[in-house]
């Protein structure tokens, strides 16, 4: 069992790497995993305030608005001041920031087919056991956060 967690955490060191290796998704600049995600939530679900987008993207309201300003810098978001509360500001992607999220779902397709082929051809006794796994991996980092 030793050489399994080795291996775990590898992949895991692996994936952080990914986390923060920025990309180009066919815009001309290069976007970080957190700028083109939270891109992706304002595509995804529609405008919202900062609050509600730190919120979805379980991080701080203050790290979240440094995210902002630098998305706001690269042109992929703005802000617009909400008809109904003149201190709230609503946040919306824009063309540029639709067409970054664009490429940057057309990535995963080409990145990830092949992993999520392998989960979707799983029998369904082996994919209850690898929904169980990841089930539980998520509860085992949720008590290094506690």
């Amino acid at each position: 069992m030793k050489n399994e967690f080795e291996h775990l955490s590898a992949v895991l060191a692996k994936f952080n790497r990914i986390s923060k290796l920025p990309l180009d998704f066919g815009v001309g600049i290069l976007i970080n995993p957190s700028e083109i995600h939270a891109v992706a939530k304002l595509c995804d679900h529609g405008p919202m305030s900062l609050t509600e987008l730190a919120d979805m993207a379980f991080v701080t309201k203050g790290a979240m608005s440094q995210l902002v300003s630098r998305l706001e810098k690269k042109g992929l978001v703005y802000r617009e001041v909400a008809e109904n509360n003149q201190s709230k500001q609503i946040l919306h992607p824009t063309k540029l920031g639709e067409r970054a999220q664009r490429g940057h779902m057309k990535f995963h397709e080409e990145h990830d087919r092949e992993f999520f082929s392998y989960v979707a051809s799983m029998p369904d006794a082996e994919y209850n056991v690898f929904k169980e796994v990841c089930r539980r991996m998520d509860r085992w980092m949720d008590n290094y956060l506690k």
